[in-house]
């Protein structure tokens, strides 16, 4: 099918494409104002190095190897937030306040990344529970690491530097972005339905005629 052929195809649906693209939209941007919506919270965690004492001569040195060695218990730290046995304990601490979680839901839908000297914890969840598990994970890091992560003393204190107050709805660009996506899918499905349509009702019309003979029509009897 020439891209002169799809034009006119697209020109006889113009009305049907435009439903579907605008109601797409205007249904998008309904869902996001009035639906259920996602909320975000999360915090992060630093992992305070600390020195011996007396040990200003080779401070340098000692800093040196203990950021290296840092990284390393970064990484368990990850895992362990991330771990089925600390979020068990999660979903009985808030429990106890009068949410219920999954665990299997909450496995795999809280997020732990990595920093340079800590951690940071994500969480999207669709209610605003989602700030009450994110506060309870901290908390179990921050007041039970050395139960955790018993080696951790030998290295640093693992603290809590910021976290969400409350949970939030997920930002304006993201909104936009949604709509934006959803529309543009909504007017892709509307175009190749109408170009699967006009194919297979296998209609002929006056405008496709000379396309379809590849001449020139002077005239016509109607």
């Amino acid at each position: 099918m020439s891209a002169e052929r799809v034009g006119r195809v697209l020109g006889r649906w113009w009305w049907f494409v435009a439903a579907v693209t605008v109601g797409s939209l205007i249904g998008s941007v309904l869902w996001q104002a009035f639906g259920p919506v996602n909320y975000e919270a999360e915090a992060e965690l630093l992992l305070v190095l600390e020195l011996p004492p007396d040990s200003e001569d080779r401070q340098f040195g000692i800093e040196n190897s203990r950021a290296q060695a840092s990284s390393v218990v970064i990484e368990d730290l990850v895992r362990l937030a991330r771990g089925r046995s600390l979020l068990r304990e999660v979903v009985e601490a808030v429990a106890e306040e009068g949410v219920a979680v999954n665990l299997e839901v909450l496995a795999s839908t809280i997020d732990v990344f990595p920093l340079a000297r800590g951690l940071r914890i994500e969480l999207t969840w669709d209610d605003r529970s989602a700030q009450t598990i994110i506060d309870a994970a901290a908390k179990l890091l921050v007041e039970d690491q050395t139960r955790l992560y018993p080696s951790l003393t030998e290295l640093g204190t693992l603290r809590l530097i910021d976290k969400t107050d409350e949970a939030k709805r997920p930002r304006l660009a993201l909104v936009v972005l949604n709509a934006a996506l959803a529309t543009l899918a909504a007017l892709l499905a509307a175009v190749f339905v109408v170009l699967l349509a006009d194919w297979r009702m296998n209609r002929l019309f006056a405008e496709d005629v000379p396309d379809l003979l590849d001449t020139t029509i002077i005239g016509s009897v109607r």
